[in-house]
């Protein structure tokens, strides 16, 4: 029998395989006379162009041919993706199958599910579908027996009699498993073994339940998932992505999505998930960045890496103040510091003055005090203050009109009398006018402005002005400042809401502040969010319960947010991640299940100061035997990484030490802010004693640090370990 549905097996490999030769042979003659049609198109266009202006239809014609260009390039544009997608799909054009048989059908029908959908071009039957397919969330979420899910028509229900999973390379079935849950746990330990790349994969093939509840969840417009490290979560807002611009493909393009990744190096780390699933790839940017485009870059934003240099350097006394600024900042009741603020500013920073042009009074301080604060109350304070500028010139040009001719009058007769010509009694005229004139404007000018920095800077006491002021004075807005000035500049001058946007993607979301996701909601007023990110990864002091991820519901409409919780990790072995959630304080360990793969325990090896390089280079000559594809050594701060990136020279390690530094795999040196979000084979922490990894917040900063590990952690200490290796269980790791 199991031969028998081998053979099957392999002739309907090679008849999918054969079809996806002809259609790409298809394809390709296609795309190719398409392009050559479209450049005949154009040399037509340079032709007609050669035609002399005189020939009145010329513009009629070439708007004709510019219209068939863009038809031509459609076509071609359409011819190249589906080249592209079979390309894809011709060594591996499927994964998984299924066997469904819906209520009131006589037999089951079989269901191949792939990264695309595949249509046998005589029959037009399906012979792959789509793995984002409404049907193709059976293969996912069912094992064997009863089965349902919403089809475009309505909900569909039946039985699942098979459940099939394969290995396809070069065209060739490698091997097949028959299984009654919803992922062959055989499948899944093949990748969770599997070396780590230089940058994030698609996870298609082993999507998990829980996780595919998550990249299809479309209930509500706000949904944050939660979740361990490793369980997933950028892989999943990745095939979210993919999945919602297959689902809304009439009206949602890559070019309507746009993610907020931690920093730069993560961006080109996740950059070739979306090619992978046959999806173009989408905008990517960092607060940092989007923040000094907003501000029109007349200054530099430190970033939230900036910020964890600075606080990872800073002696104790300074970090505490930095964490404390940052909290107060982010903070209920500094947000209503700045409303009131903004509430304020049309009274107590607007302070006009009557305007006259020469003696004629044009409006009273008293009026425009009026429309300021009143009548144009429906706009934003810089909206008002231009809408007031533009009537109070509507009303000088017929004032400065009636005193040009008045003076024009005046001296006519004295200039012909004396003999001068009609250009130069009019300049007479002209000239003290459009003096007086300019002078009104440049007055207005002064009190018709709104500054948000200086707004900013007149709200803040003098304790706080110190800081901020000496930064902006050479030219730097410091990170905890960054999100109340965008905030002030979006509620004095309005927003520059990006309706275009449909879907908006924010990693990390425990990183962000309440208030930096308000700004992101006011700047995408028509788009969808999905907010991924773990409370026990946050990297900022006294973000633990005022972070993005807990304020969720208070930023956005209650109603609208969903929540989903992933409980499974599935990057570190059962031992790595048993050391990781020790880690943590009890409270917070709750809701966490690694998944069952064995390996080595971590290691934790003290040595003395002027052994620690000899110690890490052993080690790293024995893990370097091991065949591990890529190793990070972990610091505390790109400081001590470039310390640590000296000592390893004979290892040729590259050093990572800002946002723009590549990531090419293999031996990396790296502080712990920038490895987030990041996975390697083997972990090395440098120094993880307690004058690195002593105070309260550092649990979380270690915890980062070595959840990064799929398969090896060795973590290093110089001196007292940290309290928190010192306070786990003897029996989770091997000590040295």
């Amino acid at each position: 029998m199991l031969k028998q549905e081998r053979q099957f097996e392999e002739q309907w490999l090679k008849k999918v395989t054969a079809e996806i030769w002809a259609q790409l042979h298809e394809a390709g003659v296609s795309s190719a006379l398409y392009r050559r049609r479209a450049h005949e198109v154009r040399r037509l266009i340079w032709e007609d162009l050669q035609i002399s202006s005189a020939s009145r239809d010329i513009y009629d014609e070439l708007a004709q041919h510019l219209i068939q260009l863009g038809e031509e390039r459609g076509i071609a544009a359409r011819k190249y993706y589906r080249l592209r997608k079979l390309l894809t799909m011709k060594d591996s054009p499927y994964f998984g199958r299924f066997d469904f048989q819906a209520e009131g059908s006589p037999a089951p029908e079989m269901f191949y599910i792939g990264l695309g959908s595949f249509v046998d071009s005589h029959t037009g039957h399906p012979l792959v579908y789509d793995w984002r397919a409404p049907i193709s969330s059976l293969y996912y979420d069912y094992g064997l027996g009863y089965a349902r899910y919403e089809a475009p028509g309505g909900e569909i229900r039946g039985t699942v009699t098979k459940k099939r999973q394969y290995k396809i390379e070069n065209g060739k079935l490698a091997y097949m498993i028959d299984t009654d849950i919803t992922i062959a746990d055989e499948l899944l330990q093949r990748a969770l073994s599997a070396h780590a790349d230089e940058s994030l994969r698609s996870i298609v093939t082993t999507i998990q339940r829980e996780q595919n509840q998550a990249i299809r969840y479309e209930e509500k417009p706000i949904l944050v998932v939660t979740g361990p490290a490793g369980s997933g979560k950028t892989s999943v807002a990745m095939h979210r992505i993919a999945y919602l611009l297959y689902r809304h493909r009439q009206e949602t393009t890559a070019n309507d999505v746009i993610i907020f990744s931690p920093s730069n190096v993560f961006s080109e780390y996740i950059a070739n998930v979306l090619p992978e699933l046959g999806e173009e790839n989408v905008l990517q940017t960092t607060f940092q960045a989007f923040a000094e485009a907003t501000l029109g870059g007349a200054y530099q934003c430190e970033s939230l890496m900036d910020f964890q240099e600075q606080l990872a350097t800073a002696s104790a006394q300074e970090a505490a103040d930095l964490a404390a600024r940052l909290v107060q900042k982010s903070s209920r009741e500094f947000l209503q510091r700045l409303e009131q603020a903004v509430k304020q500013c049309p009274e107590v920073a607007i302070k006009p003055r009557d305007v006259f042009l020469v003696d004629k009074l044009i409006m009273s301080e008293h009026q425009l005090k009026q429309q300021i604060v009143q009548e144009y109350s429906y706009l934003p304070l810089a909206g008002r203050l231009a809408k007031v500028r533009r009537r109070l010139v509507t009303l000088m040009r017929p004032v400065r009109k009636a005193e040009i001719q008045r003076r024009y009058t005046a001296i006519r007769e004295e200039a012909l009398f004396h003999g001068e010509g009609h250009w130069e009694w009019a300049r007479k005229a002209i000239a003290p006018v459009r003096q007086a004139y300019k002078n009104t404007l440049s007055q207005m000018d002064r009190w018709l402005r709104i500054d948000p920095l200086e707004v900013y800077l007149n709200m803040l006491s003098p304790q706080e002005q110190v800081h901020t002021a000496a930064a902006l004075k050479a030219g730097t807005i410091p990170f905890e400042d960054a999100a109340p000035i965008l905030f002030l500049k979006g509620k004095l001058e309005g927003f520059p809401a990006q309706k275009r946007i449909r879907q908006v993607v924010i990693d990390e979301g425990q990183d962000y502040s309440a208030l930096q996701l308000r700004i992101i909601y006011e700047l995408f007023p028509k788009a969808r969010f999905t907010i991924l990110g773990d409370e026990n990864q946050v990297l900022n002091p006294g973000f633990r319960e005022n972070n993005g991820l807990a304020l969720a519901p208070q930023v956005f409409p209650e109603e609208a947010v969903g929540e989903i919780h992933l409980t499974k990790a599935y990057r570190s072995t059962q031992e790595i991640a048993n050391f990781c959630l020790a880690l943590l304080p009890d409270a917070e360990r709750k809701g966490f299940v690694p998944m069952v793969r064995r390996g080595a325990k971590p290691v934790v090896i003290g040595v003395k100061p002027a052994r620690l390089k000899e110690a890490v280079s052993q080690y790293l000559q024995e893990v370097s035997g091991r065949a591990c594809a890529s190793i990070a050594v972990i610091c505390r701060s790109a400081r001590q990484a470039e310390e640590a990136h000296g000592e390893l020279q004979p290892f040729s390690p590259s050093l990572i030490t800002d946002e723009y530094s590549p990531y090419r795999g293999g031996l990396v040196v790296i502080p712990y802010y920038l490895a987030k979000g990041l996975e390697f084979d083997a972990v090395v922490v440098w120094d993880a004693g307690a004058l690195s990894y002593g105070e309260a917040h550092h649990r979380y900063q270690l915890y980062v640090a070595c959840s990064r590990a799929l398969h090896e952690l060795a973590v290093f200490y110089t001196g007292e370990p940290s309290p928190f290796l010192a306070k786990l269980p003897a029996n989770l790791y091997d000590r040295r």
